[in-house]
């Protein structure tokens, strides 16, 4: 199996598995497909925030969605000028961020009532930054592949509730703040009528701040994460995108500018997760039916996504020996029951795969939007290494942390 030119098993012998692995070519097919839909095109960075990455985006010119002032940072020393990163969140996570933001211009949009208090107490104690700040609106739905993705709705924390708006215009006249952008992003993984009727939703509510200048209708645009099914076309949202701006712009009298911000439909596709086959194990169910288990080195501290989520990542095997296709479980190494990398509805499923031998590798695709950046050291496992591949040419983007790199902050 090959990622363009280059073989997995040659990924593997260079760096070593498990690795993360990214091609730049789908990547730039990506970024070649969302462009056009919006004049303003912005990068979800929590996606994906590797510093090659967000420069392939910064190339393209595709502008920054960060969610803290770390990430703010990295795009900073990504080359990103400050006028082209916007901060999107709920809560500034200490005071100090408030102020780092107004210092640098970084454009806000507030999620809360508090944050946006927040960010008027600051620009008041400060004396300076801008006055002008966009809010984040919940237009009472979600929508989203699991419920822990679901960010509208009256169970979701994010947005300011799109009855409270009169609560919001209070809070900017009491801190002689414009709000100069309306923002809504509801989740991901809903099609294309969903974000038609979101973003008449959102129009509709923008419609109510004299001095609107940027609509930013958030990311959510659908990714299939099943080869077998055909990817979602997205060239349809391009006309509803220009329909709703013309009508903001009509009642306004004035050009608005038009904003999406994805994430995973840059980055999915274009990431992979290459580990190892280490041991083959089964049990069987009270119908006394064998379950067969294939074990990898590939846990949930290295992909959060099935364990979080129930998601499901298409999964190929490589190497010398493959077996017949059977029904097999694929987990990871981690001392937990949860992790399972074919799950459905968040519950362990058997996947008909060829039957691998130790030593086999396993190849997960889909693996580039919220999998790096998830991972962690439980277990006291090191973070693994993300590699380029550009053609037949491999490139070292992270280094693979070492014990030391673990336990650096420990007291000794």
């Amino acid at each position: 199996m090959n990622i363009e030119k280059v073989d997995v098993r040659d990924i593997a012998q260079r760096f070593g598995t498990p690795v993360y692995v990214y091609s730049l070519s789908i990547l730039r097919q990506a970024i070649a497909e969302i462009r056009p839909l919006s004049p303003v095109v912005r990068f979800a960075m929590k996606a994906c925030s590797n510093t090659r990455i967000l420069q392939e985006m910064l190339k393209s010119g595709i502008k920054i969605d960060a969610v803290s002032v770390p990430e703010i940072q990295r795009a900073l020393k990504a080359g990103y000028p400050p006028e082209d990163i916007c901060l999107s969140s709920d809560v500034f996570f200490n005071a100090e961020e408030a102020e780092f933001c107004l210092k640098n211009n970084i454009f806000c949009s507030c999620g809360s009532l508090g944050m946006l208090e927040e960010y008027g107490e600051t620009r008041q104690r400060l004396g300076l930054g801008s006055d002008g700040v966009s809010i984040r609106i919940n237009p009472g739905e979600g929508a989203g592949h699991s419920k822990k993705t679901n960010t509208g709705g009256p169970y979701s924390k994010h947005g300011i509730w799109y009855e409270n708006l009169d609560e919001a215009k209070a809070i900017a006249k009491k801190y002689d703040l414009k709000i100069v952008g309306a923002h809504t992003h509801i989740g991901s993984g809903g099609d294309m009528a969903h974000l038609s009727r979101i973003t008449g939703k959102l129009v509709d509510f923008a419609k109510q701040f004299p001095d609107l200048q940027i609509i930013n209708f958030g990311g959510g645009l659908p990714y299939e994460y099943d080869p077998d099914k055909p990817q979602v076309d997205i060239s349809d949202y391009q006309p509803i995108l220009k329909e709703r701006t013309q009508e903001l712009e009509k009642h306004f009298g004035r050009p608005i500018t038009c904003e999406i911000e994805p994430g995973r439909r840059f980055v999915a596709g274009c990431g992979y997760l290459i580990g190892e086959v280490r041991s083959l194990n089964h049990t069987f169910d009270e119908h006394k039916k064998r379950l067969d288990y294939v074990l990898t080195n590939v846990g949930f501290c290295h992909l959060l996504r099935p364990m979080a989520y129930g998601s499901y990542h298409p999964i190929w095997f490589a190497g010398d020996g493959l077996g017949k296709e059977t029904d097999i479980i694929v987990a990871g190494p981690v001392c937990e029951s949860g992790d399972v990398l074919t799950q459905k509805n968040e519950e362990p499923v058997p996947r008909r795969l060829p039957l691998p031998r130790r030593g086999s590798l396993i190849v997960i695709g889909g693996a580039g939007a919220y999998g790096h950046v998830m991972s962690s050291n439980y277990n006291s496992q090191p973070l693994i290494p993300e590699v380029l591949v550009d053609g037949g040419t491999m490139t070292l983007m992270r280094r693979r942390q070492t014990l030391d790199d673990v336990i650096r902050e420990e007291e000794q």
